[in-house]
């Protein structure tokens, strides 16, 4: 019974330190909602010698400017044409990358699994790993080669394709679409399907691959690809294998640093639970009004920017940002961010 008694001490702490974890994160976001709606509604006291100062610059594409520079004491000291609704290209990725990170938290993975399901066969769960490489996928089929298979008989390996032929946002260009910062949106990816072969049926391009890996572990006789529609129901047994990304605070860097367009679209969709490409979103719509800015001249097209339908101002973006310092993540969310020389897309 003594020997009993440090584990159930144990186990007792770590329920404590389970059930205190919650609580903290539901303080954390009650804090956070308080604070936001508590928020004082910007001013404006224009600095006019910055103004000015600007306004000279911008004096011949002034039409084509929007500046809006707002201070820590919520007072805009220089606002040009900052209600004017404009294209914010990889600008939009400061508004979707916010929402992933506030609903799925900083320490969620993208998980690629290799599971077996009824009648014994074996299912491919993608998840739009940007990371996920043949070295991955090496990693993933590797308990195949331990299980006794008649090679008599082959066995199916499922693979759900979703969105087929219909990869994009239809408010994507064809142009942005043959190229590679505009691959195809899909959660069977090899390395973001930034290559060639990918942009025309990442789907095909998966199972290319993963033909070559069984071949070369001597499983190509036991095994075969079987594509089928997303709708196809799966009674999982059990998971064998399963391949994590970095957290999604490392994938926000990828996002906002470095302007990784596929991530982005990737990791809304997570946040979502949702493929489709349907824009905007209920969910997403919900939660931008409860952030409690101007983004009434928002339009909401794709979650990476590469969209000619979105539209923001400068205005209701500083105004966002300056509501995203109360959110319980923002150490998070504002260190993913390039910096001007140093880092990221900005770095030169």
């Amino acid at each position: 019974m003594l020997k009993k008694l440090p584990l159930c001490i144990g186990l007792v702490f770590v329920s404590i330190n389970l059930v205190n974890g919650n609580l903290f994160s539901l303080f954390s976001y009650i804090k956070q909602r308080i604070n936001i709606h508590k928020i004082s509604q910007e001013k404006i006291n224009i600095c006019y010698r910055l103004q000015n100062e600007i306004e000279n610059y911008v004096y011949n594409f002034n039409s084509n400017v929007s500046v809006s520079i707002l201070n820590e004491n919520g007072e805009f000291i220089v606002d040009i044409n900052g209600n004017i609704p404009r294209i914010p290209a990889s600008n939009q990725k400061i508004l979707s990358s916010a929402y992933s990170l506030d609903t799925l938290g900083p320490n969620y993975t993208l998980k690629t699994s290799l599971k077996k399901i009824n009648n014994g066969i074996y299912y491919i769960e993608a998840s739009g790993d940007p990371d996920f490489d043949k070295n991955d996928l090496n990693t993933l089929i590797s308990p195949l080669k331990k299980i006794n298979q008649n090679t008599e008989n082959k066995l199916p390996i499922i693979i759900k394709s979703y969105n087929d032929r219909n990869w994009w946002p239809s408010s994507w260009s064809y142009s942005d679409r043959s190229k590679e910062y505009g691959a195809p949106i899909t959660n069977y990816s090899i390395a973001s399907n930034a290559g060639i072969k990918a942009l025309n049926n990442p789907i095909d391009n998966f199972i290319n691959k993963l033909n070559i890996v069984l071949a070369k572990k001597n499983l190509s006789n036991n095994y075969f690809i079987k594509k089928v529609s997303s709708s196809y129901h799966i009674d999982e047994i059990n998971t064998l294998k399963s391949v994590n990304s970095a957290p999604l605070h490392i994938l926000l860097s990828l996002v906002n640093s470095e302007s990784h367009n596929f991530t982005a679209e990737v990791i809304y969709r997570h946040s979502l639970n949702n493929w489709s490409h349907d824009f905007p979103n209920v969910k997403y719509i919900n939660w931008i009004k409860d952030q409690n800015f101007n983004s009434e001249k928002f339009i909401f097209a794709d979650a990476s920017g590469l969209s000619r339908q979105n539209r923001v101002t400068t205005y209701g973006l500083s105004q966002f940002l300056r509501r995203m310092k109360f959110n319980r993540f923002s150490d998070y969310y504002f260190s993913s961010f390039s910096i001007i020389g140093v880092r990221g897309s900005l770095a030169n």
